[in-house]
């Protein structure tokens, strides 16, 4: 016996649908824009890779932050409520039905339920952080809501016989727990390292300037550790502060590594000023100490408590989708 659906339930149906599609456009849209800007970075990368009115746009749109802003939370508990509705009105059209698609119908409603929940756990209750891991030093981690902290033991880099074209690069950890010694291992790009729930992936590596600033003529002194090509804000709290590393020790191992330094006053002015590992340079009101420069890894630590619902409710919704497309007679619906 086939399903009959009156004019007035398939419009119904039919603008249901188009509503849901319409909400799921938009998170895709912002899923989109989430991906081409990095997500979770401080303020001054921000301003560092975008400029200064773009960044501090998207900062004061939180979309430095997309995925909780009040927005797109409120289009996810839309979806959510339309989703419940459909799935309400497949399960009672199901009642007294045996057919095949229908069923379909209701699995795929039922798994992208299930995979909206377990991605709202995986957005509200997981932790992801980024960190420059300094070679021979420990992070710690454990203040942050991580059960370790982190050493990075060494860092090694694979090159292409005859050139200088990176191959693969890895890093040697050691997790610790206080001064006990949690596991030691090794991870590398596409190979990440596990630990109770915890996943850190190598993504990337470069070089740390550490170092004092003394704010002249007060005398106020301030330690830095900032990245090759970061900014920092200057002694005065005002002023930035920028170093590049003028010859990659990788690449020039002959030569004496040197940093050029450049102060952006709050008024606009730029000073300049070469400085050498020991040594220090005075640019305008504030004297900089370089003490070493240092290789880092940089690292990301994952948390998602919600994975095993996302692909639960994936493979829910595609079991669901091939009984609703399954070649069986019957009329169907939307």
């Amino acid at each position: 016996m086939f399903l009959n659906l009156s004019n007035e339930t398939t419009r119904e149906a039919g603008g249901a649908v188009r509503a849901a599609i319409l909400t799921i456009s938009l998170i895709l849209a912002a899923v989109l824009f989430g991906g081409l800007i990095p997500q979770g970075l401080t303020p001054e990368a921000y301003l560092d890779r975008f400029g200064e009115s773009p960044g501090r746009i998207f900062l004061l749109l939180g979309l430095d932050d997309i995925y909780r802003t009040k927005g797109f939370l409120l289009l996810g508990v839309l979806l959510f409520v339309q989703l419940l509705a459909c799935t309400g009105k497949r399960i009672a059209l199901l009642r007294g039905n045996s057919k095949l698609w229908l069923a379909g119908s209701v699995l795929l409603h039922v798994g992208l339920l299930v995979f909206l929940i377990s991605t709202a756990v995986s957005l509200w209750w997981g932790k992801s952080l980024m960190i420059e891991a300094p070679e021979g030093k420990t992070v710690v981690l454990s203040q942050k809501g991580l059960p370790f902290d982190i050493r990075l033991e060494r860092f090694l880099i694979d090159y292409y016989p005859g050139s200088q074209s990176v191959r693969q690069y890895r890093s040697e950890v050691t997790l610790l727990q206080g001064e006990r010694e949690l596991r030691r291992g090794s991870l590398e790009v596409n190979s990440p390292l596990g630990y109770e729930g915890t996943k850190i992936f190598q993504m990337s590596y470069g070089w740390l300037l550490e170092g004092t600033i003394r704010q002249l003529p007060d005398g106020k002194v301030q330690t830095f550790s900032m990245v090759n090509g970061g900014w920092l804000a200057g002694g005065n709290g005002a002023d930035r502060l920028r170093g590049v590393i003028m010859a990659d020790p990788d690449k020039h191992p002959n030569y004496k590594p040197e940093v050029a330094f450049l102060l952006l006053s709050a008024t606009g002015d730029r000073q300049a000023a070469v400085v050498s590992p020991g040594s220090s340079a005075v640019i305008g009101n504030q004297e900089i100490q370089l003490g070493q420069i240092r290789r880092y890894s940089g690292l990301q630590l994952k948390q998602d408590p919600g994975i095993a619902g996302i692909f639960a409710g994936l493979s829910l919704s595609l079991i669901g989708l091939m009984l609703r497309y399954a070649p069986v007679g019957g009329k169907k619906s939307i």
